[in-house]
């Protein structure tokens, strides 16, 4: 019969792999993630909403943006080439940049998702305006018509 030493061993393991599953499972996700292009950090405002913290990924005529914390392999939302403007592009006041990461700005979009906001790095924000004002060649809302 163990003793209650070999039980408490037991009982604290058992919590020390409950504690790091998602943690391990979030650094899997990222993992899987950047596996399949590149993926920066990127915030959402969806009005009247806050700041959530995110995850962004270009994908052929898409961007797709999942959530931090979360174990979903799934987007929670599809930004499409053809529908997504950027319109303005500000700093972001005292109140959102407690709420940001360090040195991202924030874009206001046009389009299907007219009003939302996203906030990210500059260089990151360069080519998010490029994918967005750029197509496939031939195809709508591209810039070349051979």
């Amino acid at each position: 019969m163990p003793d209650w030493w070999s039980w408490t061993a037991l009982a604290v393991g058992l919590l020390v792999v409950c504690a790091l599953a998602p943690v391990v499972g979030l650094i899997i996700r990222r993992r899987w993630l950047s596996g399949r292009g590149r993926v920066f950090a990127c915030s959402l405002r969806v009005p009247p909403g806050g700041w959530v913290l995110g995850l962004a990924r270009f994908r052929d005529e898409d961007l797709e943006w999942y959530r931090v914390f979360s174990l979903s392999l799934r987007p929670k939302h599809v930004f499409h080439r053809n529908g997504t403007q950027v319109v303005r592009v500000r700093q972001p006041d005292a109140a959102e940049a407690s709420e940001l990461y360090d040195g991202h700005v924030v874009t206001e979009l046009g389009g299907d998702h007219a009003g939302w906001l996203l906030a990210m790095a500059r260089p990151d924000l360069t080519a998010f305006s490029s994918w967005t004002e750029a197509g496939a060649p031939g195809g709508p809302g591209g810039s070349f018509r051979g």
